[in-house]
């Protein structure tokens, strides 16, 4: 009987210590409660409302990059190199004929590549030759036109002093910030927008904007840019240039804080 009781007693000890120690779990190891927990995450989620606005604005581009390659072939690469270079030294004194300034042009490739013989036709199947019979040079010259009215004279200079692959046309603006500003500011009124919209479908009133974040600001789409295998001959008419429209656009991230209606 005497051993129940103090079996009886130590269990009740025991409990009691169990509860302390449960009691005591926030202070160890920076433990919370469950029900903690659940106030912190829910807290912050309460009374926001966050949208996405989307502002876009199009301009016509006042500048046009154009790219020309002039492509010659010699026996060595000295000779294919040498080629080409006297063909663009003609080319880059026609651009500046018409107006182009240094700061207007650019060198963006020279390559070179060797030129295999013919297959032998006594071994199908087995591709070209691995000899190399001769070399081909390209050199190709980026322009800005600062007049668009201008960009088919320079594409006909161009062919006319031989060039004779390229012609990409790439329009763009040459200083977009105020465009961009437009598109901007068209964005937050969109995030208002659909955020009065959410709000009143869950009867709730827009109080505060709470942040603001920016996480891209697009330059674009951009015109397609064109191409063309350049001709010996321009045809006598002009090469026609339609320079479309450019469309910048942003996109502004809003949190605003709601309130109950009254």
């Amino acid at each position: 009987m005497e051993m129940t009781k103090l079996n009886g007693v130590m269990q009740s000890r025991l409990g009691l210590m169990a509860v302390a120690c449960v009691l005591a779990l926030p202070a160890i190891g920076g433990v919370q409660p469950a029900t903690a927990q659940a106030n912190i995450t829910e807290n912050p989620a309460r009374g926001t409302i966050s949208v996405t606005g989307y502002g876009e604005v199009s301009a016509r581009p006042d500048e046009a990059i154009l790219g020309f390659t002039v492509l010659r072939q010699g026996e060595s690469a000295k000779a294919a190199v040498d080629a080409t270079s006297e063909a663009m030294r003609e080319v880059i004194g026609g651009m500046r004929e018409l107006g182009a300034e240094d700061r207007d042009l650019q060198t963006a490739t020279i390559q070179i590549f060797p030129q295999y013989g013919e297959a032998d036709e006594t071994q199908p199947g087995r591709g070209r030759s691995n000899e190399i019979v001769g070399y081909e040079a390209r050199n190709t010259l980026s322009v800005t036109v600062r007049e668009i009215a201008n960009v088919g004279a320079y594409l006909d200079r161009a062919i006319e002093l031989g060039v004779n692959q390229g012609g990409d046309v790439n329009f763009t603006i040459a200083d977009d910030e105020e465009l961009l500003s437009e598109a901007r500011r068209s964005a937050v009124e969109d995030a208002r927008e659909k955020a009065e919209l959410y709000a009143q479908a869950a009867n709730v009133s827009i109080d505060r904007i709470v942040s603001i974040a920016e996480p891209s600001a697009y330059r674009g789409p951009q015109p397609e840019m064109m191409q063309m295998r350049m001709a010996a001959d321009s045809g006598g008419g002009g090469v026609p240039i339609e320079a479309g429209e450019i469309i910048r656009s942003a996109s502004i991230e809003i949190v605003f804080s709601i309130r109950n209606s009254d």
